[in-house]
């Protein structure tokens, strides 16, 4: 039973989910069958009254008392119980924003031919329009969608002096082309990091369009223009600049996930910048974060991704901004996920340590954590090596780097990351094995270092060189 769809999804709602869920599965318009009632009742007893697993059987005995086990009779049960929790998050999702219910409502209104209220509620819309602070996408959709429900309403009653066309046309425009440039920026994103090919629609056309035009007056296409710039020219620094001072001059326009998903593309944008040697981007992105930071934007229900919490340790870490990561590490440990926190504190601590050539404090960390993620214990193990590199522990080191390169065959890894980490301890050894007086054979070594694509530790390999 705990491997179906409905448990999955009941698991999914919250203690104070409950109550309004029950009231709905009580109410006749949506449910009229007791069983399923029962059954609801039955996987609330069970998960928050006795915490303990719900039983087939026993579900089958709480809803027919009196009948022998039907596994397709309970299974029915379960299967309209599943349909009316479908409603509820229906239901849920239509009452989530007023102004797109009211919308709906106009509509109904309109549709009944009761004009007074139709335009009782039109009116109501655009009061809720005019005071609430975000002018995103969402925003330009509503107005145009209010609009459109006029033109309607008003056509039909052969009423066309009120109708206001352009209003129409001016939002469904920039409601377009809002969504039609964030979109852009996503493609363009996932393509950078991921090598994949997007078409990208009548994309040229549009930016044209936007260029002849007033449309970068707003703020939330201007936005995104120059976002979508700074990807595609990532070396012409003006339209990152640009992007970045409107998101930062902006973020009340924006709900707080699109703030999140715009300082996410600005911060992926100075990673890339970083990775081809650019250096001087961390200090941009740990700007960016740390705004993210303050206005929580960064944050999901209170959670802050350990890729984030990962990425903000890296950029400060390159800034040389010490003191302030170690409050961000301790901090911000509470706020990841319970399966990742242990993990990543005390790996960013061990790293923050190492940086500050704490070697004993790093080691310790590091040998008293155990590392579930593959990467994030292949980096552990890149940080000992270093360590017992820069203490000329070369005994030590030698066992460590067979013990990796062993550790790595074990392990299923994309070639990407297993030629950077082989290339890396190949690398490694040719440092403790490299004649201290012979400059011509350092000489090689740094070039072949410098012309092999895939190498993890590149800049620090080069830095022992001298």
């Amino acid at each position: 039973m705990i491997k179906s769809r409905l448990i999955e999804l009941f698991n999914a709602f919250s203690k104070k989910e409950i109550k309004p869920l029950g009231k709905f599965i009580a109410s006749p318009f949506f449910n009229q069958r007791g069983h399923v009632i029962q059954l609801f009742d039955y996987l609330v007893m069970c998960k928050f009254e006795k915490n303990r697993t719900p039983l087939r059987k026993e579900a089958f005995q709480k809803l027919f008392p009196d009948q022998p086990f039907d596994d397709h009779k309970l299974r029915l049960s379960m299967s309209l119980l599943h349909k009316v929790f479908e409603k509820y998050l229906i239901w849920q999702q239509i009452n989530k924003e007023e102004t797109s219910a009211k919308i709906k409502l106009a509509t109904a209104y309109r549709e009944l031919n009761l004009s007074r209220h139709f335009i009782k509620t039109s009116s109501e819309i655009k009061t809720l329009q005019n005071n609430q602070p975000f002018r995103n996408a969402d925003f330009y959709q509503n107005q145009y969608e209010v609009y459109l429900e006029e033109y309607l309403f008003f056509s039909e009653n052969s009423r066309m002096e009120n109708i206001n066309l352009q209003s129409v046309q001016q939002n469904m425009d920039i409601a377009f082309m809002t969504s039609k440039l964030r979109q852009s920026c996503f493609l363009l994103s996932h393509q950078n990091i991921y090598k994949k090919e997007y078409d990208f629609g009548m994309l040229q056309q549009m930016l044209h369009h936007i260029e002849q035009t007033d449309h970068l007056d707003t703020p939330a296409i201007s936005v995104y223009y120059y976002c979508y710039h700074a990807l595609v020219q990532p070396t012409e620094y003006v339209y990152f600049e640009k992007f970045k001072a409107l998101v930062f001059q902006y973020q009340s326009h924006f709900p707080k996930r699109e703030i999140r998903d715009l300082f996410l593309l600005a911060t992926n944008y100075c990673i890339r910048l970083m990775n081809q040697g650019e250096r001087r981007f961390a200090k941009e992105g740990l700007t960016i974060f740390k705004e993210g930071l303050k206005n929580e934007a960064l944050l999901i229900n209170g959670t802050l991704s350990h890729f984030t919490y990962r990425n903000i340790v890296a950029m400060a870490i390159i800034s040389k901004d010490y003191d302030w990561v170690e409050g961000f590490i301790q901090d911000y440990k509470i706020r990841l996920t319970k399966n990742h926190r242990e993990n990543m504190f005390s790996f960013n601590l061990a790293w923050l340590e190492y940086e500050r050539k704490n070697y004993d404090k790093a080691l310790d960390l590091l040998n008293r954590s155990t590392f579930s993620d593959l990467l994030l214990n292949l980096s552990a193990k890149t940080i000992a090596m270093k360590i017992y590199y820069e203490l000329d522990a070369f005994n030590l080191l030698y066992s460590h780097l067979e013990a990796m390169k062993k550790f790595i065959s074990r392990k299923e890894l994309i070639a990407y990351h297993k030629k950077n980490y082989l290339n890396t301890i190949k690398f490694t050894k040719k440092l403790l094995e490299l004649p201290i007086s012979n400059r011509e054979v350092r000489e090689k070594l740094r070039s072949e270092i410098e012309t092999t694509a895939l190498v993890a530790e590149k800049r620090w390999l080069l830095s022992q060189l001298g």
